[in-house]
């Protein structure tokens, strides 16, 4: 990784001019595009039928967070890697909020493409699996991609040790796994979890979010030693 990238408020160089971004995007430049995943707009609908009583947050909170990146990086486009939605069960105010997203962006000239996830509703047209930008496949990475380089989501990765909690990247030379965008997505932690059968623990970095930086923790294989006693 090169801890000197081109626009100092980018967030960390990565690779092929790829930026890891503290708000939990990658972020290639020369197109000017912003990768996220995980957004689970209209989880408090999704909770609601069940019987839950939770305020309105997730489209507020997600356009404050790409007003954040927004105002780091020019970006024209913003693609959700997956899970843009929390439930496939249809629901007005959830198409609602999607349709606010889409304005909110189309009035900062910024378009919106979505790629299916596991929680994404079935239509017609079918939502495209997968995207090339860069030479890296995008994809939410809940199936098996046949590319030697990706940008996936899916997995929710964070890193925690005390009161550490925060989202994080894992980063390596063919993969990157993106935090999720929504704050109310569970969790895997990277540092005591298991990684998923074939990824590469030595090769790949835990790059944390952490306020207005991203930090590298190193390799993940590594994280359990460097935070013990933490």
């Amino acid at each position: 990784m090169n801890r000197k990238p081109t626009s100092p408020n980018c967030g960390l160089l990565h690779r092929d001019g790829w930026y890891l971004a503290p708000e939990g995007a990658a972020v290639h430049a020369e197109t000017r595009t912003a990768v996220i995943a995980d957004v689970h707009l209209g989880y408090e609908w999704a909770r609601g039928a069940g019987g839950d009583c939770i305020p309105a947050h997730s489209l507020a909170e997600t356009q404050a967070r790409l007003a954040r990146l927004l105002g780091r990086v020019a970006i024209s486009r913003v693609i959700v890697a997956g899970d843009l939605v929390e439930s496939p069960k249809p629901c007005a105010r959830t198409r609602e909020d999607v349709e606010l997203l889409t304005d909110w962006l189309n009035e900062r000239e910024v378009s919106l493409v979505v790629l299916a996830g596991n929680h994404d509703p079935r239509q017609t047209p079918a939502l495209a699996e997968t995207l090339d930008v860069g030479g890296w496949t995008i994809a939410h990475g809940h199936r098996p991609i046949s590319s030697p380089r990706t940008i996936t989501g899916h997995h929710h990765p964070k890193l925690r040790a005390g009161s550490v909690n925060v989202p994080c990247f894992l980063a390596g030379p063919s993969r990157i796994v993106l935090p999720a965008f929504s704050a109310n997505a569970a969790g895997w932690n990277v540092a005591s979890g298991r990684v998923p059968e074939g990824w590469d623990p030595r090769s790949l970095r835990c790059v944390a979010s952490a306020g207005d930086e991203v930090l590298d923790f190193g390799p993940v294989a590594e994280l359990a030693r460097k935070l013990k006693g933490v």
